[in-house]
């Protein structure tokens, strides 16, 4: 599993909005006690977070695509070729995500290897997609910058958590997290009984 101080997950999920993680206040405190009182479940625990994340980046991307919706529009740029890098700049990324969205949905109900190996080729791409867009809005649009390195934040983390987590492993691999999990979390004696 990628290691993570619970304290800085918690402060990076309590405030401010990315496409990974709602941003309300106390939101972070909510996804904690949720993602750890599911820990003991397939989907669950740092799998549940990313799934939170996940949902919660469709209603922030639909809020913010509708909010920046007229900077879609080729009239709002003096030159067209500046407009197509724009569109290849963002519209990769919006698609990969809607791609990542649909994959992750499957996954939990088809919890197979294959697919998991197919979220992490998304995730991967959409790293890429995320660089390209670094490129050219280091060049054309340097106020974008700082949401493309946001926005590849989340793809790199969890592109290393789907590679390194044995709950991963366990889950889609070798299909075998109801006996793996005492492993991982063992019932408290008060509990077991």
């Amino acid at each position: 599993m990628v290691p993570c101080h619970p304290l800085a997950l918690l402060l990076l999920t309590s405030s401010g909005t990315s496409n990974y993680t709602p941003g309300f206040p106390g939101g972070g405190i909510i996804a904690w006690i949720v993602c750890y009182k599911s820990r003991r479940s397939p989907i669950g625990g740092w799998l549940m977070f990313y799934y939170w994340q996940l949902y919660g980046g469709i209603l922030l991307t639909a809020i913010f695509f509708v909010a920046a919706f007229q900077s879609y529009v080729p009239e709002s740029f003096d030159d067209a070729g500046l407009y197509h890098l724009f569109l290849l700049s963002t519209l990769p990324i919006l698609l990969i995500f809607a791609i990542q969205v649909v994959v992750s949905t499957m996954l939990i109900s088809v919890r197979s290897w294959d697919l998991l190996k197919l979220l992490r080729w998304v995730l991967l791409a959409q790293l890429v997609a995320c660089s390209i867009a670094g490129v050219i809005d280091a060049q054309k649009f340097p106020d974008n910058l700082f949401f493309d390195v946001w926005d590849a934040a989340g793809p790199a983390v969890w592109s290393l958590y789907l590679f390194r987590s044995k709950r991963v492993k366990h889950v889609f691999r070798t299909c075998d997290w109801d006996e793996a999990v005492e492993k991982f979390h063992p019932l408290s004696p008060s509990t077991a009984t």
